[in-house]
């Protein structure tokens, strides 16, 4: 009898913590869509609908031909609003509902409507030229040491901010030059490789600043550039990008794949670097911003 008992009791246990893993990735969802389920309401108080995949259709609809948004904030809007009808609603779309949806989505086809199709990023930077930008900090000053390392680390593993604040001293391997990358967006762990410059500039500032495996790389750190041991927002991270360089965090990302690009990899192998899923998306989203090779033929 008192084995049965200790037996339910972990297993209640055992119950209630994959209850809470699976509430707090639901919470995540939620915080993450909120603001697209915000919108909508207000859409549906405006017009006296009730929330649902029909005023969905219609949200979508105005959002093309009154609001004129791209078709990547289209998308957004589209993940968010259905996930709170299918798991705070409990609503199901039908299959003629899904049909007309696809349907909306296709004026972005139209001759009146394609320009809001075309996708406008940020541009790349000649490697070298921003090579030139990280080596203004290869002096013996802590902060130059500090961000030659982080800059150089973010230039060569394309890491996005992301991931960039979320690197600690572990991930990384400067024997075999690699660091396990965690992909936030892709909920995994990926190895990328590291150049042997970039080692030594990595080498150089945790020697420097004494940093233990289980801190951050990047960190943070006082007004007197002294290094704290917690982990910054993306926001303070891009804030950071711009002030030592002149631009955003995402420019080293497509920079390096573009770098990557003219030095003739393959599709995959950039991939492989950068922790993209989809080859697609490196072909439409960063090598077409691109022109400098467009231009040498000008």
């Amino acid at each position: 009898m008192q084995n049965e008992q200790i037996i339910s009791l972990t297993s209640l246990r055992t119950d209630q913590k994959l209850e809470e893993s699976i509430q707090s990735l639901s919470n995540q969802k939620l915080d993450m869509y909120r603001p697209d389920f915000s919108r909508f309401l207000r859409f549906c108080q405006v017009e006296n609908r009730k929330p649902d995949y029909d005023a969905l259709e219609k949200y979508l609809h105005h959002s093309i031909v009154d609001q004129r948004v791209k078709l990547s904030t289209f998308n957004r809007r589209f993940a968010g609003v259905q996930f709170y009808l299918m798991h705070v609603l409990n609503l199901t779309q039908t299959e003629e509902q899904k049909k007309r949806i696809k349907l909306i989505r296709q004026l972005y086809n139209t001759e009146d409507y394609i320009r809001l199709k075309a996708m406008r990023g940020v541009r790349a930077e000649r490697q070298e030229e921003v090579l030139q930008l990280i080596n203004r900090y290869d002096t013996n000053k802590k902060a130059d040491i500090r961000k030659r390392a982080i800059c150089f680390v973010n230039l060569i593993t394309a890491n996005r901010p992301s991931e960039m604040v979320r690197l600690k001293v572990s991930d990384f391997d400067l024997t075999h030059r690699t660091v396990l990358v965690t992909l936030k967006k892709q909920g995994e762990m990926k190895e990328k490789r590291l150049t042997l410059e970039c080692v030594k500039a990595i080498e150089k500032y945790l020697n420097t600043f004494n940093l233990q495996p289980t801190d951050y790389f990047v960190g943070g750190a006082d007004r007197w550039g002294n290094y704290r041991n917690r982990m910054i927002t993306e926001r303070s991270y891009n804030r950071l990008i711009h002030e030592w360089l002149g631009f955003a965090p995402y420019t080293l990302r497509k920079t390096q794949i573009t770098h990557m690009h003219r030095k003739h990899a393959d599709l995959p192998t950039i991939a492989k670097q950068s922790g993209h899923k989809s080859l697609q998306t490196i072909s439409e989203h960063y090598l077409e911003v691109d022109y400098s090779e467009v231009d040498e033929f000008l």
